[in-house]
């Protein structure tokens, strides 16, 4: 029983010379991990806007927003109710935003404006 605990501690700390065939075995393992573990395991990419629609409820397509839109709203008020606000002159009814994203330019560095799903 103390020689198995000898042995994981010296895995664990890596007590092995190179070359010698428990290095090599922890090696191995090491790239057998990172090669045949699924990549779902891993999978932290960002929520498209149709999945994060989808999960809301609403699979509709989102509205574009412009900042110019949004331009006409006193400064005060906060982005939610601002797009609210231009959501129900463009869709001429009361609308609340369920889920919003902005929208960069061309170059990626300014926001040109926000896609908005509305309830």
């Amino acid at each position: 029983m103390n020689r198995l605990f000898r042995g994981i501690k010296a895995a664990v700390l890596w007590n092995y010379e190179r070359g010698s065939w428990q290095y090599d075995v922890l090696c191995c393992l090491i790239l057998a991990f990172i090669f045949l573990i699924p990549s779902s395991w891993f999978d932290e990419r960002p929520v498209t806007r149709r999945q994060a629609a989808a999960r809301l409820g609403n699979i509709g397509n989102p509205e574009f927003i412009s900042m110019a839109e949004l331009g006409q709203f006193p400064p005060t008020t906060t982005l939610q109710v601002a797009l609210e606000q231009a959501g129900a002159a463009r869709l001429k009814r009361p609308v609340r935003v369920q889920h919003f994203e902005h929208v960069n330019d061309v170059s990626g560095r300014q926001i040109a404006g926000y896609h908005v799903w509305f309830e």
